[in-house]
């Protein structure tokens, strides 16, 4: 199983990802886990460049090599085209995003809406960029949800739910 659990920052990724791959037992991967696997940027680096979109892609291929995996958050972008993973969209109102971004990362309001708003405009950009893509279309993935209207446990349960039954085709 391969899922890509992909959502504007604040949707809930994370927390959902994490209740996932409990029961489903994956191994969850985000853009953090990938970069902090490196180890040396140096030998990585072209002509004194470094181009961390193309590193991150290099490194979810060998990852995707495997099995029973989720890769969460903006990495999982990197993934609309994979025609073997499941695609999930987790989305929620700017605002409930940026609540959520401040309380986890014991932020004021206003950084959060700044980080969230930088976030959102880097994703959109990297879903053009690689896939020339609208990341909001409803036809990249196999399934999108609002987070902001429950637990994001409740969201997981569904997400169970929906995985199930898209295995089963």
């Amino acid at each position: 199983m391969k899922i890509a659990l992909c959502g504007y920052l604040g949707s809930g990724c994370t927390e959902v990802a994490e209740v996932l791959a409990s029961t489903f037992n994956l191994e969850v991967f985000n853009t953090s886990r990938i970069l902090s696997s490196l180890e040396d940027f140096s030998s990585l680096s072209r002509s004194g460049e470094i181009d961390m979109d193309k590193i991150i892609q290099d490194k979810l291929m060998e990852i995707l090599k495997g099995d029973n995996v989720i890769i969460e958050g903006r990495s999982a972008f990197m993934l609309l085209n994979r025609k073997d993973v499941i695609k999930i969209f987790l989305n929620a109102p700017f605002e409930s995003r940026v609540r959520h971004v401040a309380e986890r990362r014991g932020i004021s309001i206003e950084d959060a809406r700044d980080d969230v708003a930088r976030s959102d405009r880097d994703r959109e950009t990297l879903v053009q960029r690689l896939h020339g893509k609208n990341l909001l279309d409803a036809s990249n993935y196999d399934f999108v949800i609002n987070t902001s209207s429950k637990p994001y446990s409740r969201i997981a349960e569904i997400l169970v739910s929906v995985i199930e039954n898209l295995l089963k085709e």
